[in-house]
């Protein structure tokens, strides 16, 4: 059924939409989101897509890949009125990808109401929005499979189909769930794979379901790298060695918005909470938070009012912002091509970004594996000396009691004035440095009675939506070693280490297999 791809060389771009999309209505929607000129990828993918021709896109994070067969999708589907039957299926590692995806969608038309089908959302809600209109589906494996095998969904007429970072797709253990959910779609079919990396299980995986592909590799020798400065940093073998220097640098380098990857569950509960003690605002990304906190601190990230987010893979392929500035590779990634993806986050839409790795001892082999696979150096940046940290500290705590929002009463006034005369000497202490005093005796107030000595009252209140740790759900639970074997099912079982959000078999990092 199927032969050796075709390959394209990426073309340059071409000058305007016109010459690759034909539809009035996408190129009305372009216009009005202010996209005039197509990246390469989407030059040479969607006139391919729309001539039918099954493609495997290799191109790197950020270069739009989305858009390269979302358009192509929409124009296909212009006269498909059927809102009853699938018209095209959207496959997505991660539950955050399926939703910017739908995004996405949404924002180029309001004709198609895509379905997005991902676990720790309400399966009654998604059979509603079914209801309403089943043309596009877009989901993570397990939950598209629930609905296929309780045949709330059927693929029998589906006609465009697309594996998006297929790559990661495989390399979180999804390939048995894949094969189900594409050996479901007819013979004749119009298949798309995307991804940062093509790998020899997705090169293995497209000779079973695409015919005659061509491949599209945007990854000319001539394009410039992105603007991304790699470095590493050597820390010790102590078990905050690395959560130290990771405040250490964010303090001395201050960027605007930073990205922590961690390979376990446990590592960005620690981080955060050794951030977060420091007076950083930090928040983690990982399995065990509820699909509501995650889309929660997703928005927060995105509208940059969360300046650090702590995750582990889960946020690699669906994270989609610009302004990120800074990555850090808290530990190795054991797959060298998580790498790319990692720092792939900075240094979008020609900005300049860096990326920070820690490498402890533990880190060696796979530092050393890492190093032979990139195709550039990376550069030892030391640790930050002691003076250089306490004076960021300094000016970091200045900026903090500056910014902070606390009411000054008159009487705080007095007070602070009273304990620089006590204490310090100062008769006649500058405005501004009373009201930073006065500041710090409220704050510290308000904030030395113990917890288990509040009223009642106080105690009982709800915790904000951002500090909830409710009881997770059967599909954000973790690997099988923390899981008793009366409990273990094909959800969750497999390879994986305690607390780790990693691929391979284990349940972690938010394996959408519902």
């Amino acid at each position: 059924m199927q032969s050796q791809p075709e390959i394209t060389q990426a073309a340059p771009a071409t000058k305007t939409f016109k010459e690759i999309v034909t539809n009035p209505a996408v190129l009305a929607a372009l216009e009005r989101l202010q996209i005039q000129t197509p990246t390469p990828v989407q030059a040479q993918a969607i006139p391919c897509a729309l001539s039918g021709k099954d493609l495997i896109v290799q191109a790197k994070t950020g270069s739009g890949k989305t858009l390269a067969f979302v358009l192509p999708l929409l124009s296909l589907l212009e006269h498909n009125e059927d809102q009853r039957n699938t018209f095209a299926l959207i496959v997505s590692p991660t539950r955050e990808l399926a939703n910017q995806i739908c995004t996405v969608i949404k924002s180029v038309t309001d004709k198609v109401e895509p379905v997005c089908l991902i676990g720790g959302a309400s399966m009654r809600d998604q059979e509603e929005a079914l209801n309403r209109d089943h043309r596009v589906i877009v989901g993570t494996p397990g939950r598209i499979l629930d609905f296929i095998r309780q045949r709330l969904i059927q693929l029998r007429k589906c006609q465009y189909f697309v594996l998006d970072e297929a790559d990661e797709m495989l390399s979180m253990g999804f390939l048995e769930e894949v094969r189900a959910i594409l050996s479901r779609l007819p013979d004749r079919r119009q298949g798309l794979f995307i991804s940062a990396t093509i790998t020899p299980r997705v090169d293995m995986l497209a000779n079973s379901f695409l015919t005659k592909p061509e491949r599209i590799i945007i990854n000319t020798e001539g394009e410039e790298r992105a603007p991304i400065e790699h470095l590493y940093c050597e820390v010790t073998s102590e078990i905050t060695a690395k959560a130290n220097a990771v405040c250490d640098l964010i303090e001395t380098q201050r960027p605007r918005s930073t990205v922590i990857f961690c390979n376990t569950k446990s590592d960005t509960e620690l981080v955060e909470v050794f951030l977060r003690r420091r007076g950083f605002n930090a928040r983690r990304l990982n399995s065990d938070l509820t699909q509501r906190e995650r889309d929660l601190v997703m928005t927060q990230i995105r509208a940059g009012e969360l300046q650090i987010l702590i995750a582990t893979d889960i946020a690699a392929r669906g994270l989609d912002v610009e302004q990120i500035d800074l990555v850090f590779n808290y530990a190795i990634p054991e797959e060298a091509e998580a790498y790319i993806h990692r720092t792939g986050r900075t240094g979008r839409a020609g900005r300049s970004g860096r990326a920070i790795s820690l490498v402890g001892p533990q880190d060696f082999t796979y530092f050393h594996n890492l190093k032979r696979f990139l195709d550039f150096e990376l550069t030892k940046l030391p640790l930050p000396s002691e003076d250089d940290v306490l004076n960021a500290r300094l000016a970091h705590f200045y900026e903090i009691v500056r910014q902070e929002d606390i009411e000054v009463q008159s009487k705080e006034l007095v007070l602070a004035k009273k304990l620089l005369s006590e204490l310090g000497g100062m008769e006649e202490p500058s405005e501004e440095f009373t009201v930073m005093i006065a500041k710090l005796c409220r704050f510290t107030i308000e904030h030395c009675v113990r917890q288990d000595a509040k009223p009642a009252a106080a105690v009982a209140a709800p915790v904000r939506s951002d500090e909830a740790r409710p009881p997770r759900s059967y599909e954000d639970r973790g690997p099988r070693q923390e899981r008793s074997p009366q409990h273990r099912s094909r959800d969750g079982g497999g390879r994986g280490r305690g607390g780790n959000d990693r691929g391979g078999r284990g349940g972690g990092q938010g394996r959408d297999r519902r």
